[in-house]
């Protein structure tokens, strides 16, 4: 059985993250869209628990969605992700912190 992202160390997170990485590339490589924006998602999620110690998110403040056409203004912090309201619809999301990118990183 495989352990949390929350329960791992850096080393196991970033083995994690590379073998995610290598699947979400073959899953592209062959035109398999749902299966590639899985091991995406889980490959921000397990970065987001490598960074969560070293990253700083403001409330309040409007980030670029990594992958999307779409930015999220953050409203509150509950573990690694971010909940806020997305500006394309106004609708209330959660995303992992490491999708997010401030503008002037974009």
């Amino acid at each position: 059985m495989q352990k949390r992202y929350s329960q791992m160390t850096p080393e196991e997170l970033q083995a994690e993250m590379k073998s995610l990485q290598q699947l979400g590339q073959e899953a592209f490589d062959n035109a398999r869209w749902s299966e590639y924006e899985v091991h995406m998602k889980k490959w921000y999620l397990a970065k987001s628990y490598l960074i969560r110690d070293t990253v700083h998110i403001e409330l309040g403040r409007s980030y670029r969605i990594a992958e999307e056409d779409d930015h999220l203004t953050v409203s509150h912090l509950e573990g690694v992700m971010a909940w806020g309201t997305r500006a394309s619809n106004a609708a209330s999301a959660a995303v992992p912190i490491a999708m997010l990118e401030a503008p002037d990183e974009a």
